[in-house]
């Protein structure tokens, strides 16, 4: 026979291991319940941080008649035409830099139905990499590599790259066959070295359309004449390009007429500018900025066009992640 005592010990015993495992038990459920919580409110912040990156697209769609004017006004060497905005928002702000896209190449009009935009293009980004340094039969690879990232076929040009290189790859995947969202996609792209991505940044994008941009000649600055450079295929060249950007008047082009009649006074600068889609006015808008809103901060980006006849309109966002 156990001893009373003995007994009693054991069941204590047994109480106390089922309360520690109730105890661990209610430990668990309460860190899964916290969790659960938090996430919550994070999904829910990022809802709220989301419909508050479209406010900022909405003012700065409000904004559109404002930016075009000011894109008439010529630029200033070293002047970032910049305009930021801080909106309050509930519980945090806004914090939103619209800019007027530069002149640039839209890498994207690689991707064009139309032989001849293509074929322009083609030309104008080959000019850029021949004025980098880029020998020619390399300058053709990657331009033929570009085209058949952005095209929507699949048959590879000369010197290019499709499916049969991009699978065999360690980490494989297929040809986007579609435009660019952004110049980050050219890093997989062979060739397109990180050297050689900081060069041609400041002279290139990725606009969604795929016809070739109108160069605002009120936004050029010196650095521009790379892009008027490989925009007229090499007819200028960098200094007559530079000569050209310093001799716009010091209230700005009123009008592509204008220029037509300062080049026509020389014939080789006529020649050179005949045929290049020119404005004197941006019709691309850049918007980056954080929505700080609780402890979380959460960045954005977007672009307004104002190239059609309509009303402005956002053609591309990004919500979440890091430009």
């Amino acid at each position: 026979m156990i001893p009373a005592s003995k007994q009693a010990g054991a069941a204590l015993l047994s109480i106390l291991l089922i309360v520690a495992t109730l105890s661990v038990a209610a430990l668990i459920v309460t860190e899964t319940i916290a969790r659960q919580t938090e996430t919550q409110k994070l999904s829910a912040r990022r809802s709220a941080a989301s419909w508050a990156a479209r406010s900022a697209e909405a003012a700065a769609l409000a904004s559109a008649s404002e930016m075009t004017r000011a894109s008439r006004l010529p630029a200033s060497e070293g002047a970032d035409r910049v305009r930021t905005l801080v909106l309050p928002i509930d519980g945090g702000q806004i914090i939103l830099d619209l800019r007027e896209l530069p002149p640039c190449l839209n890498l994207n009009a690689l991707a064009s139905a139309d032989e001849t935009i293509r074929a322009r293009q083609s030309s104008a980004l080959r000019a850029l990499l021949d004025e980098m340094g880029i020998p020619r039969p390399d300058a053709d690879s990657l331009v033929a590599t570009l085209t058949d990232w952005v095209d929507a076929d699949t048959q590879q040009l000369p010197g290019g790259a499709e499916d049969d290189y991009y699978t065999t790859r360690q980490a494989g995947f297929h040809a986007a066959n579609q435009p660019m969202q952004g110049l980050a996609e050219l890093a997989p792209l062979p060739g397109f070295t990180p050297e050689l991505r900081r060069s041609i940044a400041p002279y290139t994008c990725a606009v969604p359309e795929t016809g070739p941009l109108r160069l605002n000649m009120n936004a050029m600055d010196t650095g521009s004449a790379y892009v008027l450079n490989a925009a007229t295929d090499g007819a200028l060249s960098l200094s007559e390009a530079r000569r050209f950007i310093d001799a716009r008047p010091a209230s700005g082009w009123n009008s592509v007429s204008e220029i037509n009649a300062y080049a026509a006074r020389d014939p080789g600068l006529e020649l050179a500018l005949a045929g290049l889609p020119m404005s004197v006015q941006g019709f691309y808008f850049t918007g980056s900025g954080r929505v700080a809103l609780g402890s979380g901060s959460w960045p954005f980006q977007f672009i307004l066009s104002t190239e059609s006849q309509g009303s402005p309109r956002i053609v591309w966002r990004s919500f979440g992640v890091a430009g």
